[in-house]
């Protein structure tokens, strides 16, 4: 029998997915004193006061009556306190509602103090396969940093002005960073990297031959890094300090995948953020230079690059080793800003080289509703494209796969198989029913 659009529709709304970036949910204690209108926006401050009146928060807010069980008319202030309900009587099971359908989830937690956060294991008894770890290299850096400061290794007050202390300091400090990379490369549970170089100094990294990486990573680590560096909390955010990083990174890789053949992927923030932000500096196209230079390594181009995903779409698209995530415009943009999303990096970029995402992060709602969004939108759009004829049923039910699943497990060497997903669901299921006819 021919396939229909129904069979079509079955696949995206049921086709398990690799989550390949999102963050650690917070830890309980944290729950319920976060504010919860930050799921739908990076407005942070007075700025978040206006987010009620978006259509990318009504519309959460509409979704998530339903997934709380509430009347069509409850406030805000109402679904807060189903929520808060929900948390006290069974947070896990909140949360693994949340996570239905994910297959397994590829976590930064290197988003803000671990002492707030779940570690990224943790997430693992909500998937059916366990959640791997993307490595932060800047928090990397910003952790060797104060141990180096602990241990009286790095310059501090005249002595900043001490070039060979600075030159030694900046050895020890490339030294035990690099070794760390190798490390994460090394490190079974560890599938890939990230960079927010997009919110420090942005996108626009500056490549060179090594000598001269190195002199304008020094330069950079002795004038701007090392006069502030306790005020700040080591927090990296100098351009030369910054590019070293992500040039090291790339090259660690870079040789990891000529001897294994190999390699792990590095994901760059892209487009959407905060204010703390250059809307400017986080355009995708900066990262050219890069991306060229560095052409064994998978670079990761995230968050659709929103507003500039046309971009992004064309790196990915004339790039062998360039990626692009569709990711965190569910639930942040509008509905109809999220499928003209989708259109623009179906224009050009073929469906082998998209990714599926979250960017899950501090409450589980972060993730059922970027799911939930997510596949309506895709769902829309490729029935379209099969209506007017641009694709065939059996072609498009392939680009779905290949999007929520199969690119991120080839890219990142995951091993994963749908039936596996598909057999733990049944068994699950079958629990459940047992469960309720014995009772």
């Amino acid at each position: 029998m021919a396939a229909t659009l129904d069979d079509l529709r079955h696949v995206v709304r049921t086709c398990p997915i690799i989550d390949n970036h999102a963050h650690n949910l917070l830890r309980p204690h944290q729950l319920r004193t976060s504010d919860f209108l930050t799921i739908t926006t990076e407005a942070g401050g007075e700025a978040l006061l206006d987010t009620p009146k978006s259509l990318a928060h009504l519309r959460a807010a509409k979704q998530l009556r339903k997934l709380y069980d509430l009347p069509v008319d409850a406030d805000w202030q109402a679904i807060v306190k189903k929520r808060d309900d929900l948390l006290l009587e069974d947070a896990d099971a909140l949360t693994r509602k949340c996570f239905e359908g994910i297959h397994t989830v590829l976590i930064d937690d290197g988003l803000g103090d671990p002492g707030d956060f779940e570690n990224y294991h943790w997430h693992s008894k909500f998937t059916t396969s366990p959640a791997k770890r993307i490595v932060r290299i800047e928090a990397v850096a910003a952790s060797i940093l104060s141990t180096l400061h602990q241990q009286g290794k790095l310059p501090e007050g005249i002595s900043v002005a001490d070039e060979e202390a600075c030159s030694l300091a900046w050895l020890t400090f490339v030294t035990a960073f690099e070794q760390a990379i190798i490390s994460a490369i090394e490190a079974e549970e560890v599938v890939g990297f990230k960079s927010v170089i997009c919110y420090r100094t942005g996108l626009d990294v500056e490549v060179g031959r090594d000598v001269e990486v190195s002199e304008r990573g020094l330069k950079s680590f002795r004038r701007h890094f090392l006069p502030t560096a306790e005020a700040k909390q080591f927090r990296v955010q100098s351009k030369g300090l910054c590019d070293a990083l992500v040039i090291s990174t790339c090259k660690l890789i870079a040789a990891s995948a000529s001897q294994t053949g190999k390699a792990k992927p590095i994901q760059f923030h892209t487009g959407l953020g905060d204010n703390d932000i250059s809307i400017i500096d986080s355009n995708p196209g900066l990262l050219q230079p890069l991306i060229k230079t560095y052409p064994a390594v998978p670079i990761v181009l995230l968050h659709s690059a929103y507003p500039y995903t046309r971009e992004a779409g064309y790196l990915a698209t004339v790039y062998r080793n360039c990626f692009l995530d569709i990711g965190e415009i569910f639930p942040m943009v509008a509905r109809h800003g999220q499928e003209t999303i989708i259109r623009q990096a179906l224009e050009l970029t073929p469906t082998s080289k998209l990714l599926w995402s979250t960017d899950g992060h501090l409450q589980a709602e972060t993730y059922w509703l970027a799911n939930v969004q997510g596949r309506e939108g895709l769902e829309k759009i490729i029935v379209e494209f099969v209506e007017n004829g641009d694709l065939t049923i059996a072609a498009a039910s392939t680009a779905v796969r290949d999007i929520l699943f199969e690119n991120s497990n080839r890219l990142y060497h995951l091993g994963l198989k749908l039936q596996d997903h598909n057999e733990a669901t049944a068994k699950a299921e079958s629990r459940h029913t047992d469960v309720s006819v014995a009772s």
